[in-house]
């Protein structure tokens, strides 16, 4: 479904927040958010799967998708969460490459569509606009690198020390009080997130709960010691 007016606006604003996409001349980003397309997906619907042809960029509108790689087994690897605003590259392809990975809804959700002909047809034209697209891109690339760090040679109470204290230094913490960290996704999520089973991550909560580190209760984890939170983490 073609966009217009506010909307348009509202795809606009959202790429600003990434770095170089304000130098990107009024005139291309107006060409640009002006060729998306409104998609809605149903939960546990896909808008890519990994060996099928790219469908072009995407950026959320609502709800949410994981971005994840599933094996032959069934067991999955969430490689990261895309909440609204969020720009999702992994689509963006060549016709002769085939996706990689598979974007989910998690919820009844919607993005902006990009499709990719015409975005490389502007990129043709825009050289700041393959500058901002080529940040992003390095952007994920990076971050795949420490998932494979992690994934490699770090513990899963590590790995789940460095979660859970990512979440407390958004939710505002401080050393020497305490913090609550609403319980929003659900253990298979997070073990999917952190690349193991729930098994490993309940038995690694408990063992942070042993040591005075957490305090955990159905509804939420509230993260008592943030120096030793971090000292997991690190060590």
């Amino acid at each position: 479904m073609p966009i217009e007016g506010a909307e348009v606006e509202q795809v606009r604003q959202a790429l600003l927040r990434y770095a170089g996409w304000d130098q990107v001349p009024e005139e291309t980003m107006t060409e640009l958010c002006l060729g998306a397309n409104l998609v809605e997906v149903k939960r546990k619907r896909s808008v890519f799967r990994r060996g099928e042809p790219g469908p072009g960029l995407f950026v959320v509108k609502s709800g949410e998708f994981k971005l994840s790689l599933i094996s032959s087994e069934g067991r999955e690897q969430i490689l990261y969460l895309a909440e609204p605003g969020k720009l999702i590259g992994e689509g963006f392809l060549p016709r002769d490459v085939q996706c990689a990975a598979s974007a989910f809804a998690m919820l009844d959700s919607e993005a902006w569509q990009f499709e990719t002909d015409p975005v490389i047809s502007l990129i043709g034209r825009s050289q700041p606009l393959a500058f901002a697209l080529m940040r992003h891109m390095a952007f994920r690339a990076n971050r795949l690198i420490d998932l494979v760090l992690d994934l490699s040679l770090r513990s899963v109470e590590r790995r789940l020390a460095s979660f859970l204290l990512s979440l407390a230094m958004r939710a505002g913490a401080e050393p020497g009080k305490p913090c609550v960290i609403p319980r929003q996704l659900d253990m298979n999520t997070v073990a999917a997130r952190l690349g193991t089973v729930r098994e490993e991550i309940s038995r690694a909560l408990n063992r942070m709960q042993r040591e005075g580190i957490l305090s955990l209760s159905r509804q939420e984890i509230v993260v008592l010691d943030l120096n030793a939170l971090e000292r997991v983490t690190y060590e």
